[in-house]
């Protein structure tokens, strides 16, 4: 099988390390024979061979045995071909090192999809990576996995590659790390007969770690477990993504399986490993391994958070890589069938319809722009479109991956050229590791057509630095960043128990102030109310008849495109000639041939007119306003672009209106905000919380309830309890949850408002003075739509209770009387302590 050439240096630099190690270990052996028994295991033969190759020596570990063994590791970036490295090193182990043809490898994998695909090529006899361990085995090659019977026989006569899960070896409780080694079937043949307790004991004089049933004086019953029958056979291990396994505990748990040697292979090195050899992203990058460069292409028309628009450029995007990729098989016979990822914002069930972008929703508008439904794909927790199917294969139709963050390391798919981020960049995490889905270069090799030797990121909303430094941050997780040696890889937490917290004994005397405010819509009959809603109340009065396309927002797209051009900022990031993450604006030319679709058009204004008949009217005649005033040609040509503003024009008219209803009914009286306790209509806070148990101590004091989770507090919820806490007014407070039976109140757009927490100020010892409602938003958010649109739902409930208006209705007299002090306040990142400290004095 070809190598590329820094897969040769690689392989050549193991080999080497081999020879020398064994040259080492040989010399050493004869040595240690004359030296008192006492001196002999100072001797170290594998920092001696670290020392003659000059290669650093931090990872200084014993085996089982309390024999010194080599330790070392591979940095190779994703997509570097970390598996062929392994079967190279495989034969070069039993050639130099262990000089025979037969033993035991134990083959330690992290993931599960990882797993299926190195045990798939191994097993198929005619895969070039199984044809190397035949050479190796001289064509006597097993590959195992854990459950399978092995024998003593099968290791003396054959090759094994025994396969394991990664978490087996790496969890954090021992007992756990060990358990996968304690499988007692299949493994007699590797110890003498159960009664022979003699020859037990002898063995456990060879091997002093084995486990054992029982010992008494010269007499042992072992255990014929995997993990023994791997201990005796001193195996050759190698661990893909070697950082993940590369603590303390997991270290332990494969020392004591008393291996000959370790071939760790990660992108990311931890502080501590013995690198053996380094592979660069440059080097990837020149051997056409990577699809570089990547492109991030802004928001179309600069228009913030408009999905659907970046959607329909992503369709553009890859349906002209795909005519790139037919005209590319047509001429060397390659098949290529460019894919596009899109990150959602919710997958679950019961997700959908809460104001953010769920994988539904993107599926449906894919289908929308005409995407055949067979083409599309949803990969979620719960969700599974691409479970055993071969994207690579020519019968595959699937050309959209829809996920959240379900793609993670190990999915791999060369076909993946286009990613598309709907959630703000500016708070996504996520973003860093779907980076790394559509960098492998299909069959790693360029094609020469720079369309398909690169990649594409678009986004919907945030910043462009922000998704910079993301994208830069994917780079380095991914190895093919500056040869970064001190990445820090978080681990997934463990799932710790729940409990129910209750409100605290202390606060129960104030439950008449547990009642919050709702709008209610007042009926003709006195003192009759009902719970306002959208759908009843604002939905039905807005009259879209009325809009008509000002010569104001005609003038507006006319100066919009004089700065809108088919030569389109966006930003390309590369590996340099010194191998450092390069980034930089550029121009590209926006080759794709726009038309006037009045389907694409309606849609779109279907987005906020409900009555698609008038929908397709006012996209009829305001596309026929355009064509006179701008041009059929222009219009043509920024149609996509010019439908954008448009919409935007529609959902500033909507929101608008819907303020302006809303307001005109308070200001008649018909819409009044109340707080009751009538349970059909008005909200009381939730008696207790199911919280999760973790090892954070709370020391907060004044929480509503008897326990807090402070795990979940993001650093702006955090500053602002340790804030709360320090008042001398602060009478209690809480977390609202965002879920069902906790706060929420309806404003005049359809989503409705979770205020982050509940605060109660005290006036004197501990009589309430006022309920505050308190949202805070971070910097990166102000100003939006969104916390404007809060910002003025707030103002308004203040301005109720100032000017009181805010109303108490009692069905049942449970309490004197119910708290009618309150107001609501949006509070600015880095103005919280001031900002509370105002309210709170």
């Amino acid at each position: 099988m070809y190598l590329k050439k820094y897969q040769q240096r690689v392989v050549k630099e193991i080999k080497e390390f081999l020879t020398v190690a064994n040259e080492t270990k040989n010399s050493f052996a004869a040595a240690i024979e004359t030296l008192p028994e006492d001196m002999r295991d100072a001797l170290n033969y594998v920092q001696k061979t670290h020392e003659k190759l000059k290669l650093p020596y931090f990872d200084i570990c014993k085996n089982g045995l309390n024999q010194f063994y080599p330790r070392v590791n591979l940095k190779v970036p994703t997509g570097g071909g970390k598996t062929i490295l392994a079967v190279e090193a495989i034969k070069e182990y039993q050639t130099v090192f262990a000089q025979k043809k037969t033993g035991l490898v134990v083959w330690i994998v992290p993931k599960e999809i990882i797993y299926k695909q190195t045990v798939d090529r191994l097993r198929d006899k005619g895969h070039p990576y199984r044809q190397l361990l035949d050479q190796a085995s001289g064509g006597k090659t097993i590959i195992a996995e854990k459950g399978q019977k092995l024998s003593k026989q099968d290791i003396e006569e054959n090759l094994v590659i025994l396969f394991i899960m990664a978490q087996s070896v790496s969890r954090s409780n021992s007992t756990d790390a060990l358990r996968v080694f304690k499988d007692s079937g299949g493994f007699d043949s590797f110890f003498p007969q159960d009664n022979r307790y003699d020859l037990h004991y002898q063995w456990l004089q060879k091997v002093p770690n084995l486990d054992v049933m029982w010992q008494e004086g010269e007499q042992a019953q072992l255990i014929t477990s995997l993990g023994n029958a791997v201990r005796v056979s001193k195996p050759f291990i190698i661990i893909d993504e070697f950082h993940k396994v590369f603590t303390p505990l997991a270290q332990n748990t494969i020392d004591n399986l008393n291996p000959a040697m370790i071939l760790g292979l990660t992108a990311t090195p931890k502080d501590g490993m013995n690198n053996l050899s380094v592979v660069t992203g440059l080097e990837l990058k020149e051997e056409e391994m990577v699809k570089l460069d990547l492109h991030i292409i802004p928001p179309p028309g600069k228009l913030d958070n408009d999905w659907k628009g970046m959607l329909q450029s992503i369709v553009q995007k890859r349906e002209t890589l795909e005519q790139k990729s037919i005209e590319f098989r047509r001429e060397t016979g390659q098949y290529i069938r460019p894919i596009a990822l899109i990150q959602c914002e919710r997958t679950g069930k019961d997700q959908r319809g809460k104001g953010f972008v769920h994988s539904e929703d993107v599926r449906e508008h894919l289908i929308d722009e005409g995407i055949n439904p067979s083409e599309i794909a949803i990969k979620s927790s719960s969700k599974n479109d691409i479970e055993d199917i071969n994207l690579l294969s020519q019968d595959c139709e699937i050309r959209y991956i829809i996920t959240r963050d379900a793609l993670n390391e190990g999915w791999d798919c060369s076909f993946a050229y286009v990613l598309g981020i709907i959630p703000n960049v500016n708070s996504n995490t996520g973003v860093t590791q779907l980076i790394g889905r559509i960098l492998r270069q299909p069959k790693a090799k360029k094609t020469g057509i720079t369309d398909l030797d690169e990649s594409y990121v678009f986004y919907s909303k945030g910043d462009t630095n922000e998704l910079l430094n993301k994208v830069i941050k994917g780079f380095e997780e991914e190895g093919l960043g500056d040869l970064v040696t001190q990445m820090q890889v978080s681990n997934k937490p463990e799932v710790n128990p729940k409990k129910t917290v209750k409100i605290k004994d202390e606060f129960k005397k104030y439950e008449y102030a547990f009642y919050l405010p709702v709008w209610v819509k007042t009926l003709d009959e006195e003192n009759k109310f009902r719970t306002f809603k959208y759908a009843l109340d604002i939905k039905p009065n807005l009259n879209f008849n009325e809009l008509t396309l000002s010569k104001e927002q005609i003038d507006k797209i006319k100066n919009s495109l004089s700065i809108e051009h088919k030569d389109k900022n966006t930003f390309s990031v590369t590996i340099d000639e010194s191998s450092k993450i390069k980034s930089q604006v550029e121009k590209i030319e926006d080759s794709y041939q726009s038309t006037i679709s009045l389907s694409y058009i309606t849609r779109r204004f279907g987005e906020f007119i409900d009555n698609a008949f008038l929908s397709r009217k006012i996209a009829l005649e305001w596309i026929d306003i355009l064509k006179n005033e701008l041009g059929e040609d222009k219009l043509t040509e920024y149609f996509s672009f010019i439908t954008a503003l448009l919409v935007k024009y529609i959902e500033v008219y909507k929101q608008k209106r819907e303020e302006e209803i809303f307001k005109e009914d308070v200001e008649a009286g018909k819409i009044k905000l109340a707080i009751t306790n009538d349970k059909k209509i008005g909200f009381k806070v939730p008696n207790a919380d199911v919280i999760t148990t973790t090892n954070i101590p709370n020391f907060y004091e004044y929480n509503l309830y008897d326990d807090v989770e402070v795990s979940s507090l993001n650093t702006l919820e955090k500053r602002v309890v340790d804030i709360l806490e320090k008042q001398e007014t602060t009478l209690f407070w809480f977390r609202n949850r965002v879920a069902k039976n906790w706060y929420a109140i309806q404003g005049w757009r359809e989503n409705k408002i979770r205020p982050d927490f509940v605060v109660a100020k005290k006036k004197g010892i501990d009589e309430l003075e006022i309920i505050y409602l308190v949202e805070s938003k971070g910097e990166h958010l102000l100003g939006n739509n969104d916390t404007t649109y809060k910002n003025s739902v707030f103002q308004k409930m203040t301005e109720q209770h100032k000017e009181g208006n805010l109303n108490t209705y009692q069905i049942e007299l449970e309490f004197d009387k119910l708290n009618e002090t309150v107001e609501a306040y949006l509070i600015e990142g880095k103005q919280e302590e001031q900002k509370l400290k105002e309210l709170m004095k």
